[in-house]
């Protein structure tokens, strides 16, 4: 009777404990700092990014902190790796870093058909997922950007498109016969020219006048016409 009494006694106790407060800070606490840190003062002009942590030991453990736990890091977070210092202010102070990855995503246009030198871009790309922190910030976000442009080199298909790869196609060719404009005192003019050399949208070219012989400089201002430079 008294050895059951006893038990009875031990196990109200133990149930009625009050629940011990924990001695360590935990890890997620720190890993959530870390990514809070990021989230406030990255520098980065992706629309999207993905912060990894990396784990740390599971045997490091680290007195619970009296105060709000700190994330600081000398230079702004940027794509890639780097360390985040956590540190500790309160009555038992402590620091440590804690490295972690950021990855930057955008979407940028990706063929979906190969392409050869000098072909001319329709409907051959599109819009995709992908992580952009080895592009150099060289790739393009809009299909508008390639629309009716020309390719400098063959590209085949999933290549990511930048702008090294594109030129303004060729409006006016040499030995072309171009309509010259002329716009003076508020009255336009127009003569008959021929090309003296090849030339995109923008571009100035030399062109002679068919009537007058002449040679003059003059912007290419769309298919087969130019207006004299002033």
């Amino acid at each position: 009777m008294f050895r059951l009494m006893l038990v009875f006694v031990s196990a109200f106790i133990t149930t009625n404990a009050p629940h011990a407060e924990p001695q360590w800070q935990t890890h997620e606490s720190i890993y959530d700092i870390v990514k809070s840190y990021v989230a406030q003062n990255i520098n980065t002009t992706a629309a999207e990014y993905e912060i990894t942590v990396l784990p740390l030991m599971n045997r490091l453990n680290l007195p619970l902190c009296s105060q709000p736990i700190e994330g600081f890091a000398p230079n702004l977070p940027k794509a890639g790796r780097m360390s985040i210092s956590v540190r500790c202010n309160g009555a038992k102070k402590w620091a440590i870093f804690v490295s972690a990855t950021i990855t930057p995503f955008e979407n940028v246009v990706i063929l979906t058909q190969p392409l050869q030198h000098g072909d001319t871009v329709t409907n051959q790309a599109i819009l995709a997922r992908k992580d952009v922190s080895q592009l150099h910030n060289n790739y393009l976000t809009q299909l508008s950007q390639i629309m009716n442009k020309q390719v400098l080199r063959n590209l085949p298909v999933g290549t990511i498109v930048t702008a090294k790869d594109l030129v303004e196609p060729k409006l006016v060719k040499r030995g072309d016969r171009v309509l010259i404009t002329s716009n003076q005192a508020g009255i336009t003019i127009k003569m008959n020219g021929v090309a003296e050399s090849d030339g995109s949208k923008g571009q100035t070219i030399r062109v002679k006048n068919q009537n007058s012989a002449r040679i003059i400089n003059a912007v290419i201002v769309d298919m087969g016409v130019v207006r004299v430079s002033q």
